[in-house]
C-alpha cells in the first residue's frame, strides 16, 4: 500500500474514533513536531508536553478533520502557538485556534506550509545521519538539533574540541555529497537548512 493511501485509511480510522488512527499519526508525525517545538522552546520536556497536548486536541476535534494535510497543518499550528505561549511571545501567533477552520480548509498560510516542508527535510537529514560514522552523527545532532556548544559536546563524548570540529566538518561534507547525488533540490534545501540551523 502506498503511503498516501495508508495515510487516508488511518485518517478515516481517526475520524471514526479508532485510537489506532491516532497512534498511527503520533508515530508518523511525533518526531517532526518534537523537533519543531524544540527549535522554539529549547526545552525537550516542554516540547514533549506540547506535542502530546497537540495530539490530545486533535483527538478532541477528530470528526472535523477532512484531509491529512489540513490535519498536519493544524498540529503544527497548535504546536507553534503552544511553544510561543510557553515563551510568552504572543505577538508571533497569527491564527486563532478557537475556531477550527484550519481542519476544514484546504488552503493554508504559506508560513505553515514552509514549516512543514522544513521539518520533513530535517527528517531526511536524520535518516541520512544513520548512515554516517557514529561520532560524526552524534556531533552533528548535538550541534544542530540539540544546540550544544563545543564544551558540552566534549564533556558528553569525552573528546577534544579538535575532534568535535573535525567530526562536524566531516558530517556536513558527507551529507552535502549525499544530497548532491540525490537531487539538486535536496542539495539546495540541505545547504539552506544547515545555514538555518547554525
Amino acid at each position: 500500500m502506498m503511503q498516501k493511501d495508508q495515510d487516508i485509511e488511518y485518517l478515516e480510522k481517526l475520524k471514526s474514533g479508532d485510537e489506532e488512527g491516532l497512534r498511527y499519526f503520533m508515530s508518523l508525525l511525533g518526531e517532526q513536531l518534537l523537533f519543531y517545538t524544540y527549535k522554539i522552546t529549547r526545552n525537550r520536556e516542554v516540547s514533549e508536553e506540547i506535542v502530546s497536548e497537540s495530539f490530545c486536541k486533535l483527538w478532541q476535534k477528530k470528526e472535523n478533520t477532512n484531509s491529512v494535510f489540513a490535519m498536519k497543518a493544524y498540529l503544527y499550528l497548535l504546536a507553534r502557538n503552544a511553544s510561543y505561549d510557553h515563551l510568552g511571545t504572543y505577538y508571533i501567533k497569527n491564527v486563532d485556534l478557537g475556531d477550527d477552520i484550519i481542519l476544514n480548509t484546504p488552503e493554508l498560510k504559506t508560513d505553515i506550509l514552509s514549516q512543514i516542508i522544513y521539518t520533513e527535510l530535517i527528517e531526511q537529514i536524520v535518516i541520512e545521519l544513520d548512515n554516517l560514522p557514529k561520532q560524526q552523527a552524534d556531533v552533528f545532532r548535538m550541534v544542530h538539533f540539540e544546540g550544544k556548544n563545543t564544551d558540552e559536546i566534549c564533556e558528553s563524548l569525552g573528546t577534544t574540541a579538535n575532534t568535535v570540529y573535525f567530526a562536524r566538518s566531516k558530517a556536513i561534507s558527507k551529507l552535502r555529497q549525499i544530497f548532491k547525488e540525490k537531487d539538486i533540490s535536496f542539495y539546495s534545501a540541505f545547504i539552506l537548512i544547515i545555514n538555518l540551523l547554525e
